[in-house]
């Protein structure tokens, strides 16, 4: 220890920092400006340690957090450690924010002391914004894109730093690039030189004590920092560190939601901290926007920065600075009260639940296809790994312009909800030229029949059977079935087993794997609506992959509703 004192002087330079005398002694007051930092030190730690699996890149991305979360070991704690960590030093700087003012800590010669605070707040407020993007899931895409919005609506220069900080116009690779840029390199160099300034200030003004003592009982009670106040810190500190701990085993780290789809209609909400100012813009609507989005926080934050300007009382007595007490007050408990009504708001919306229910299924399953391995295209390829997720978004961009489906989309060709199931065929049967089915097309020719209820079912029951032509046909379903046919005239425009008509589809193999991807790939052909077909043909139009997963997903409405 001698020769490295010799050499590097480190006991002088511990003992110059541990004798900082503190006045009035040690107080549990004073601890929250240590936990902040050690918080601080703790996301910078859990940083570089995601920071050596994770890639910025909208291919990788996703990809790159899910195997910190699954693969790496005790990734999932890290990841969750640096993502409560961030709530932790929001709430740690607004109550040495809150325990600053109660003390009068903002008064001459403080005031650069003050403002250096408030800027960190800023800048702790920043991390969260740019760290929220990196995982590029739904939830962290949907609800950054609603911050650069607002950003966007500043007059003037509005457009210019959102274009700045999009890197275009659009959401893309420059974009989490930037933010990436930010959240790990710009960010931390700012924090740390504002950190270094405040704790420059404080040495040099020292601790500000409580407002009752005089100056005598002051004295006689100043201790240095070390070792009472570092006790304190160190205590608090630990409690901070465990109550994170038991905050993320409680909630099984950080959450992952599924792969970011630009092209889903995902209803977005910022992080807690934010909840606030998304409520204060429900308020201002239209070309009022500007003024919640824009100009009441920065009326705040101006009034914030500066405080020691404003209210210059002598006494840092509370009691005897009550204009600024309850400034302080009303504005806390007006973020409060606007994030209270943000969850409430949210917790009774239906649309925000069910989001929240199928956010969660779809990342469910978007972790599991992600086991089987993510394709090079990036997190939303895993879907690829999934025929009925791939299938159901084909079907969504090629078939509901013209097709309805469970209440959404086209009403010019027939409802395919529940498509080839044994209800849809029994509705269809009963009047084939309803709007839900053939009405609204050149194929509405089809007679209506007036069978039997038992006949009717046996009649479905018979061509559901083809669906499977892989199995044996029961003789006598086959028998009933083809003596329905004949009897209502059916092999006049149908064909089956080589017999009847050509002017309708044929119905070998109805409702097959077979007949549905023979339709889908020409259904102008003979075999199916001929002369009367409006639909166009998708061979050329889809891999033969994709229309593997079209159909599957097809069927799977049959065989759900059978």
């Amino acid at each position: 220890m001698k020769w490295l004192e010799d050499r590097t002087g480190l006991n002088g330079l511990f003992d110059k920092f541990t004798d900082e005398p503190v006045e009035g002694g040690a107080k549990w007051s004073y601890v929250f400006g240590s936990a902040l930092v050690f918080v601080f030190i703790m996301q910078i730690v859990s940083g570089v340690i995601l920071a050596t699996c994770y890639s910025p890149s909208t291919t990788d991305a996703w990809g790159s957090v899910y195997y910190i979360q699954h693969k790496t070991f005790s990734g999932w704690f890290v990841r969750g450690m640096h993502n409560v960590g961030s709530s932790a030093m929001i709430v740690l700087a607004v109550l040495h924010m809150a325990q600053t003012l109660i003390f009068g800590a903002y008064r001459k010669p403080r005031e650069l002391n003050w403002i250096s605070g408030v800027f960190m707040l800023f800048i702790i407020l920043g991390f969260g914004l740019t760290g929220y993007l990196l995982p590029w899931d739904q939830k962290g895409y949907w609800a950054t894109q609603v911050a650069t919005s607002i950003m966007g609506l500043v007059p003037v220069i509005g457009e210019f730093v959102k274009g700045v900080i999009q890197g275009g116009n659009d959401y893309g690779n420059l974009t989490l690039t930037r933010f990436y840029s930010f959240h790990v390199f710009f960010l931390p160099a700012g924090l740390m030189a504002f950190l270094s300034i405040h704790i420059y200030l404080f040495r040099r003004h020292g601790v500000t004590p409580h407002w009752k003592p005089d100056e005598l009982e002051l004295k006689k009670k100043t201790q240095p920092f070390w070792p009472d106040q570092v006790f304190k810190d160190v205590v608090v500190s630990v409690i901070v560190f465990i109550s994170m701990v038991i905050v993320v085993w409680y909630m099984n780290g950080a959450e992952l939601q599924s792969p970011a789809d630009p092209s889903s209609n995902y209803i977005a909400r910022p992080e807690w901290y934010f909840l606030f100012l998304f409520q204060l813009l429900k308020y201002f609507e239209g070309e009022l926007e500007v003024v919640g989005a824009i100009i009441i926080p920065s009326i705040v934050a101006s009034l914030i920065i500066a405080l020691p300007f404003i209210f210059r009382s002598r006494s840092r007595s509370p009691l005897k600075r009550l204009p600024v007490m309850g400034s302080f007050g009303a504005c806390l408990a007006g973020v409060i009260f606007l994030t209270i009504m943000s969850s409430i708001s949210d917790s009774g919306n239906e649309r925000i639940i069910k989001q929240k229910e199928e956010s969660e299924k779809l990342a469910h399953v978007a972790i599991k296809l992600a086991a089987l391995g993510i394709p090079p295209q990036g997190g939303m390829a895993v879907f690829q790994n999934d025929p009925m997720y791939s299938g159901e978004q084909l079907f969504r961009q090629h078939c509901i312009i013209c097709h309805s489906f469970e209440g959404a989309g086209g009403n010019s060709a027939p409802d395919l909800t529940a498509y080839n199931s044994k209800p849809w065929l029994i509705g269809f049967m009963q009047d084939p030229n309803a709007p839900k089915y053939y009405g609204r097309t050149k194929i509405n020719v089809m007679p209506e029949y007036d069978l039997e209820k038992e006949d009717l079912s046996n009649l479905v029951e018979f061509l559901l059977a083809q669906a499977e032509p892989d199995k044996e046909i029961d003789p006598v379903l086959k028998e009933t079935g083809e003596m329905i046919l004949e009897e209502n005239e059916c092999y006049i425009c149908h064909t089956y087993d080589g017999y009847g008509g050509d002017t309708a589809p044929v119905l070998d193999n109805f409702a097959s794997d077979k007949w549905l991807r023979s339709m889908i790939e020409d259904p102008g052909q003979k075999e199916f609506f001929g002369k009367f077909n409006n639909m166009p043909a998708y061979k050329d139009k889809l891999s033969k992959q994709e229309m593997d997963n079209l159909v599957y997903f097809l069927q799977s409405l049959r065989k759900k509703s059978y």
